[in-house]
């Protein structure tokens, strides 16, 4: 009766054996699942997991017959296969194909690991695992991108301490080059290149020989079987999160998380419309309590009275600032906030500001805001997200509450260019989404209506952003004649999403000069509200695209310098 089922087989299989069958085209992707959609941070987070040795999940893979073959592709960053594939995955994309690309040097990210944060360099000694802050040891790069220095130049590794993970098979003679260049004495480098290399058999081999356990399909299992079982596991799956793990852990002390957090969201329903995760509460806390946003810190040291003690006021100050980022920045929506991690540092704070003299109560406001827009255009949540929130906290309460001059990275080393501007695309989503409620907080009207934007019922208005100049017109000969990528930031305009299906591939300016309802004067209005300069000989009325990116470049260089009450550094040429 309790016989073995034979439906399918788990069996162990280490990275290195996947990303070897990954590479070979023995493993596949069918066709029908998505593209690969993590960003670098959950990349991140996966390799902490393997390189702590923690439990990342489980793979289902499906056995392929030569009789009857499913359609499929290789996976992203893999050479195409010349070969059928054994098996398809079913469920691991995302953590396969980040690993891949992660342990390959293949993609738009690479990924780095700092060497210093596992080692005591007093004593020369390698760092039990439980005192290594592994948020500030791996770090990823755009590569794509403009940089001022060049992550892959060995002198500049060697200078920092800091290697691509996709050579960590061949680090051996890194870490010579690295003991000899911090140790002058050939014995004490010696010793430093021996430490180094017991670095790579504790914290590196795992990236060779972590097991996932791997459920494989038979060919046997009908497609009927194989669509239900993966519909299953995308649709109806939930993660445990770190918020149920506390709610179990706090109950027998009579702190009922669910409870606080159901009458909170009653009691403020702009946590509700922002789909506030009630854990980021819980880390803001960790903040006042501890000085901390750390996973780590919130798990394990975080306390019930720390809750009892703050977490009315909090919950209050989370409600507070988001309603300030709606009204005063342009967030009108949750799907335009650029960070939700930065709302954590914000309301950590803001429960002394609200205790401060209306006087001095405008002026920490004020610089909540230039700390809010710096962080944006600086994009400084971009890596570390939880480290940032606790040297931010540190240091934006006295500044903000205190009259301390010593303001937060942001602001105190806010050092962005005009060209990062001008070559920033719109699928730097934190960069883009700034830029959009930078539009809103200055004014952007909508151009059917002419009203701004902040007064219209957003239930029916759905902003959408479009391209000015569209990529089929540019790639036309003569159109584009500077070479500038359609994808900018500069590019986009914010319009009701109904409008922008009739724009189609024309310039947006000869679109609306089509209209048999134009108002030139309307149109001005709009446009200027824009940031878009509309004069006679404009780049938009010219049809010249470089012309139109170095306008709206200077009139939003004004408007992110009005903002963030910084100077920007310009490099760009015209």
């Amino acid at each position: 009766m309790f016989k073995a089922d034979p439906v399918f087989k788990a069996t162990p299989e280490s990275i290195g054996s996947l990303i070897e069958s990954i590479h070979k085209g023995a493993i596949a992707l069918p066709d029908f699942q998505r593209s690969f959609v993590w960003d670098p941070k959950r990349t991140v987070e996966l390799l902490k997991s393997i390189i702590s040795r923690y439990p990342a999940g489980t793979l289902l893979t499906w056995e392929q017959s030569d009789d009857v073959r499913f359609g499929s592709r290789s996976f992203e960053g893999a050479p195409a296969s010349k070969q059928d594939p054994k098996r398809l995955v079913l469920d691991g994309q995302q953590r396969l194909t980040a690993l891949y690309q992660a342990l390959t040097g293949t993609g738009d990210y690479h990924f780095f690991m700092k060497v210093w944060p596992f080692i005591n360099r007093q004593s020369r000694s390698l760092l039990s695992p439980e005192d290594v802050d592994l948020d500030s040891a791996l770090i990823a790069y755009d590569l794509t991108g403009r940089r001022r220095f060049n992550p892959l130049d060995e002198d500049w590794q060697i200078t920092n301490g800091i290697f691509p993970i996709s050579s960590y098979s061949r680090i051996r003679p890194w870490f010579k080059k690295l003991a000899r260049s911090v140790e002058g004495d050939g014995q004490r480098a010696d010793d430093l290149e021996e430490v180094l290399n017991q670095f790579r058999d504790t914290y590196l081999q795992p990236l060779e020989s972590y097991s996932f356990p791997v459920v494989d399909l038979p060919t046997s299992t009908s497609l009927v079987a194989v669509c239900n079982i993966f519909e299953t596991l995308n649709k109806s799956g939930k993660v445990l999160g770190p918020f149920e793990l506390l709610t179990a852990k706090y109950y027998p002390t009579g702190v009922h998380l669910r409870d606080l957090w159901d009458a909170a969201c009653r009691q403020y329903p702009l946590l509700v419309e922002f789909g506030v995760d009630p854990y980021s509460v819980l880390q803001a806390i960790s903040l006042r309590s501890r000085g901390s946003a750390q996973r780590f810190d919130v798990l394990n040291r975080l306390e019930s009275s720390s809750i009892r003690e703050h977490w009315d006021v909090t919950v209050a100050a989370f409600a507070d600032m988001l309603d300030m980022l709606k009204r005063e920045c342009g967030v009108i929506s949750p799907q335009w906030l650029p960070y939700s991690m930065v709302v954590v540092p914000m309301a950590a704070v803001y429960p002394e500001v609200v205790q401060l003299r209306s006087h001095y109560r405008a002026a920490a406001r004020e610089r909540l805001r230039q700390y809010y827009w710096c962080t944006v255009f600086t994009e400084n949540f971009d890596q570390g997200a939880n480290s940032q929130a606790g040297a931010d906290y540190k240091l934006l309460r006295g500044w903000v509450v205190g009259g301390s001059q010593d303001a937060p990275e942001a602001v105190s080393e806010f050092n962005i260019t005009d060209y990062d501007l001008l070559s920033a695309r719109a699928n730097k989503k934190a960069l883009f989404r700034g830029f959009v409620t930078l539009l809103i907080q200055s004014g952007a009207k909508d151009f059917l209506t002419a009203q701004a934007i902040t007064s219209l019922d957003h239930k029916s208005f759905i902003l959408d952003g479009a391209r000015v100049f569209p990529k089929v017109w540019l790639d036309a000969p003569g159109n584009n004649p500077e070479g500038h990528s359609s994808e900018l930031i500069l590019n986009r305009i914010m319009i009701d999403k109904s409008l922008r299906v009739t724009v189609r591939d024309r310039p947006f300016g000869e679109h609306v000069a089509a209209q048999e309802e134009f108002d030139r004067r309307k149109y001005s209005d709009v446009l200027r509200s824009h940031l878009i300069d509309d004069g006679d000989d404009s780049g938009l009325e010219r049809s010249d695209y470089n012309r139109f990116l170095q306008e709206r470049l200077t009139l939003l260089v004004e408007q992110i310098e009005e903002v963030t009450g910084q100077s920007l550094i310009y490099e760009s040429e015209g």
